[in-house]
């Protein structure tokens, strides 16, 4: 059940009033233009038990990325992966699809091939999910995702959908659980983003932070002709702005930052952000003040505390190399169960290249270090309620800026 109460702390709401929502377990759907255009099969979920080398919680771009990078390692590998919805039903299926080097603050050891990494993966795989390389690349993330999930299908993933996983036993093998299911495997990667803490993984790492996006109808060339086909960050006194041109002729714009208590996965999509997104718009592009955004929508993206992405491994048992070779070396409080995620917004080619460090990481070779760093704990609510949305009001307001990896 919702319920709501004011927390008098000065700067810990979003602009527009402070409110908490508690103890709600529900998941914003997916109304994201792309999958508007329309749904792909869904495949049916896992009933029973079941045995893998390795199982992937999660169907966006890092969970797929990571079952792709696995079996073109180690074909005959027995991949599970289990997704809660369809694939594509997170933030991967939710972004503007656009693709850039990098991470939020800077290209640190890694990533600064991760476009061209996106694209031979798509012309290798022969992933149809309109590609655009100039002069900026972008691409349909939902199609892109469906993209990949066909391929690690052919090269032999099991793939299951509608399959939430409501528990997680550790061990020597790990057991996953839910509704009329049980999957064992060996290792286990968490690829769920904004939904892991969710699942008990690195709660005191990775939060969700929900934010929105909106497409204005089909434009005139002549509109068009002024509108870059790349939108850079624009600050205001409301919140940042980024954007992209779609291949239809539409203009699509995202903004706002927003976390809500217990790491809460709902958020109904108040009228005030595209209000807000749209005044900002039509001030940076007086010739789209005429036309109102035609389709909106909501949903969660993991953040850390330095906003930059991590790799964590936990569990009950150490895991060793893949295809029988010599067992890695794990440290102290290393295990079994590998995650990875918290993209700030930039997952979709950061997520992918993600696929390749965690793949690599199952067969004991170390991913870059700043992937390994330390973070600044969150604290528990409701002190974390306060403190996340502080900081997101302060980097709204340009007064706040995470320093760059040495």
């Amino acid at each position: 059940m919702k319920s709501t109460a004011a927390l008098g702390i000065g700067g810990a709401g979003w602009l527009g009033g402070t409110h908490l929502y508690l103890k709600d377990d529900r998941w914003t759907p997916n109304r994201s233009f792309w999958v508007s255009r329309g749904r792909a099969a869904v495949n049916p979920p896992l009933k029973g038990t079941e045995t893998a080398d390795v199982a992937i919680i999660g169907g966006g771009v890092t969970g797929l990325s990571t079952a792709l990078h696995l079996l073109t390692r180690h074909p005959g590998l027995k991949v599970a992966l289990l997704e809660a919805q369809y694939a594509g039903f997170g933030a991967t299926g939710r972004s503007g699809g656009v693709l850039g080097d990098g991470t939020e603050i800077g290209e640190p050891e890694g990533t600064d091939d991760n476009v061209a990494h996106v694209m031979e993966i798509i012309d290798r795989q022969g992933i149809a999910c309109d590609l655009e390389h100039e002069p900026a690349t972008q691409l349909d993330p939902y199609k892109y995702a469906v993209g990949l999930k066909g391929a690690i299908e052919r090269l032999g993933a099991r793939v299951f959908e509608g399959s939430r996983v409501e528990a997680i036993r550790r061990g020597a093998s790990v057991e996953l659980l839910g509704d009329g299911f049980s999957l064992r495997a060996p290792q286990l990667v968490v690829a769920t983003n904004s939904y892991t803490p969710r699942l008990g993984i690195a709660p005191e790492r990775i939060a969700p932070v929900h934010t929105g996006a909106a497409v204005t109808p089909p434009l005139s060339k002549e509109i068009l002709r002024d509108i870059p086909d790349a939108i850079l960050v624009h600050t205001s006194p409301e919140m940042y702005m980024w954007g992209r041109k779609t291949p239809d002729g539409r203009v699509l714009v995202g903004a706002g930052a927003k976390y809500f208590y217990g790491d809460g996965l709902y958020h109904s999509g108040e009228p005030w952000l595209f209000r807000a997104l749209h005044r900002l718009m039509e001030r940076t592009f007086p010739a789209l003040a005429g036309y109102p955004f035609e389709h909106s929508w909501t949903g969660p993206m993991g953040a850390t505390s330095d906003q930059e992405p991590i790799i964590g491994r936990l569990g009950g048992a150490a895991g060793g190399r893949l295809g029988g070779g010599a067992r890695s070396s794990p440290g102290p409080s290393e295990g079994n169960i590998f995650y990875g995620g918290a993209y700030s917004g930039h997952g979709i080619a950061m997520g992918t290249k993600m696929g390749s460090f965690l793949a690599a990481y199952l067969e004991g070779e170390r991913p870059p270090a700043w992937l390994l760093r330390h973070t600044v704990p969150m604290p528990p609510e409701p002190f974390r309620y306060a403190g996340v949305n502080m900081v997101i009001n302060m980097m709204n307001l340009g007064l706040y800026h995470m320093p760059k990896h040495d």
